[in-house]
């Protein structure tokens, strides 16, 4: 058996089976599963599951996040399944502008990243062995590792090139010749060389002078090529991808394997280099523009906001649109104080996981907080996030605060990154590798350490034990195995036909909004009461009430829709509010066949307005159903009954 195939297998039976997924993708700790249908994901069961840090949706897919290992977990997905939910025509992110861009970027830079970080730390380790004298700029190893450090922000263009292909659904092998047209060994200099022909938006910020044509038509390049960029090869590539498309439906097959590869780079190159680079290249400059603006104008309010919003970003897994500026950062100049000012962030988990391990007493608490202190260690927070930090809402107020005290102080001490590395591994690219000053790594280390101290001490003074003598965490986290499980059977209050409450066509029930429950398409006119319990709220018009069983579920019977301001004699009801019932006796007759007549809908909803008090509402699976027939079972913890008594 494979290492994590009991996980794999519960995580794919919880989502709704292989033939729910429709592609499934990772990050550094999460699992992106995209579903046909999302309400057979079963998101109680998943996050209850103790190997799964949390669950959430986000950029339209259902996120599992699990840790540093979710790639081994991947891996077993992907042999259970199949490789053939990695479809290649795998739909468009649909939603917002925003939520479309931040999961295009995650496609195309997460798979790199770990390479940009390695190749960061070995920038970092030669800046400071030629700042301490032990090589000098000249010699064989200050070259070789430079070479090293400096290969993956200089290639960038191909190493997205692959990466934005397989993200686009395209040959990956195409999308890396794109990526080495633009960065062609002296293309930039030979396209640049001679006199103007002439100036572009001259006399404005994207003036760009034209030197050569193609064909008679100008070609418009950078000075300084498009080395270490992002959004041309981006753009280019998901062009690129739909001529491939069009391609491979239309040229006989025999011809494929040459043909297409042939057109797409010869067509997408061309069209890349004379419209989409300059293109992608105002946008860029833009982008850089509108940013240098924003700092010009307030410096300190700009990485305010910056510091500020990292951290909840990384709990959608939408930082990456803010990372992407701030390598943009580095292709113009070499340096980035945007990711510098978000590098103390990882150190104030670190700071609240080691105030935790420290103070709690519980040792299911102290298993979570370790491992998530030595993966904010390398700047992996999520575990720190969705277990220490997170489920005690303050302290990730508390490392939002560090974050921002440690970001303000390289701000404001102009102490920019030399190279892309995070956690401890990231002090050494504060050194200036022009000239071997180490002000910045010092300035870091202030930084980090005053991040560290306000969140470290603000997590400590604040910690609170339990009224009960226990310490808090063991009421959020004490391992299950102790814990008994009551449950209530919530007998149907109508008769009819049972639905699944998305399906109703009023929005605020279809969305859970009101509370978990179903929908019962009646085919007898009377409601009756579900179980022993008191009215709470009688609606005048007699179409909906509320009713609290003796061991505290709170029911919503609501009869069709729009049916609040029905002035005819449609609803007669037998009790009013405050009246004590018994299960099974009527409390409402409705006219159903005067409600069909007049065009109104009969959808009942049937809600447990108070579902997030249970640790689950369990429907029935029938598909009809009866009066007095049990309709759902609320489940809740001795832990949960403390914690409402609390």
């Amino acid at each position: 058996m494979a290492k994590y195939e009991q996980l794999s297998n519960f995580i794919i039976s919880n989502v709704g089976g292989k033939e729910n997924i429709v592609s499934i993708t990772h990050c550094m700790t999460r699992l992106r599963i995209k579903l046909n249908d999302k309400s057979k994901a079963n998101i109680n069961e998943l996050e209850n599951n103790k190997e799964i840090i949390s669950c959430q949706e986000a950029e339209g897919k259902l996120q599992v996040i699990i840790g540093t290992h979710v790639g081994e977990v991947y891996e077993d997905i992907i042999r259970i399944i199949g490789d053939n939910q990695q479809k290649d025509d795998e739909p468009q992110e649909k939603g917002s502008f925003i939520n479309v861009f931040a999961a295009t970027i995650t496609k195309i830079v997460v798979p790199a990243l770990g390479v940009l970080l390695a190749c960061g730390i070995i920038s970092g380790l030669n800046s400071v062995l030629m700042a301490t004298g032990v090589i000098t700029a000249d010699s064989g190893t200050y070259i070789l590792l430079n070479a090293m450090g400096n290969a993956c922000l200089t290639f960038f263009p191909v190493i997205l090139g692959y990466t934005s292909a397989v993200a686009f659904g395209m040959d990956p092998f195409v999308g890396m010749i794109l990526g080495a047209i633009l960065i062609f060994p002296n293309i930039a200099v030979d396209m640049n060389a001679g006199e103007a022909l002439f100036t572009v938006f001259e006399g404005t910020p994207f003036a760009m002078p034209v030197f050569k044509t193609f064909f008679g038509l100008p070609i418009i390049f950078p000075a300084n090529g498009y080395t270490s960029t992002l959004i041309p090869i981006m753009l280019i590539n998901l062009f690129a991808s739909k001529v491939e498309k069009v391609l491979k439906k239309h040229l006989p097959a025999v011809t494929q394997q040459f043909m297409t590869p042939f057109i797409t780079i010869l067509f997408a190159g061309a069209i890349g280099v004379l419209v989409i680079g300059p293109i992608s290249m105002i946008l860029q400059n833009g982008l850089q523009a509108a940013l240098t603006w924003l700092i010009g104008t307030s410096k300190i309010l700009a990485f305010a906001v910056i510091t500020l919003i990292y951290q909840p970003l990384v709990i959608f897994g939408l930082h990456w649109p803010l990372i992407t500026l701030g390598i943009m950062e580095f292709a113009t100049g070499g340096c980035s104080l945007i990711v510098a000012s978000i590098f103390p962030a990882s150190f104030t988990h670190m700071a609240a996981c080691l105030a935790v391990l420290l103070r709690t007493k519980s040792p299911k608490m102290k298993s979570i907080s370790l491992p998530a202190f030595l993966s904010a260690c390398f700047c992996i927070i999520e575990p720190s996030i969705y277990g220490v930090t997170l489920p005690v809402k303050k302290r990730f107020a508390y490392c939002m605060a560090g974050g921002l005290v440690g970001g303000l102080i390289l701000v404001l001490t102009n102490s920019p990154m030399y190279a892309v590395s995070m956690g401890v591994t990231g002090f050494m690219a504060f050194v200036n590798p022009a000239v071997g000053n180490f002000t910045g790594l010092i300035w870091c280390l202030v930084a980090c350490l005053a991040a560290m101290a306000v969140t470290f001490t603000l997590t400590w003074v604040t910690y609170k034990p339990g009224e009960d003598g226990k310490n808090e965490d063991d009421v959020v986290y004490e391992s299950t195995k102790n814990i008994t499980h009551k449950k209530e059977v919530i007998a149907s209050p109508v008769s009819g036909e049972v639905k699944a409450l998305f399906t109703m066509k009023d929005e605020a029930f279809a969305k859970g909004s009101l509370g978990k429950g179903v929908c019962i398409v009646p085919d007898e006119g009377k409601i009756v009461a579900p179980f022993d319990g008191t009215i709470g709220a009688l609606y005048p018009t007699g179409h909906a009430l509320c009713i609290e069983s003796e061991n505290g579920a709170q029911v919503l019977i609501h009869v069709g829709t729009d049916t609040f301001d029905v002035k005819e004699n449609i609803f007669t009801t037998l009790k009013k509010q405050g009246d004590k019932v018994k299960k099974g006796e009527t409390l409402i007759k409705v006219d159903l066949k005067k409600m069909k007549e007049m065009g109104l809908n009969t959808e009942t909803a049937v809600v447990v307005t108070n579902s997030n008090d249970y640790l689950d509402v369990i429907n029935t699976n029938k598909n009809r159903i009866s009066c007095n027939e049990p309709l759902m079972t609320t489940v809740i913890s001795d832990v949960s009954l403390e914690m409402a008594k609390a």
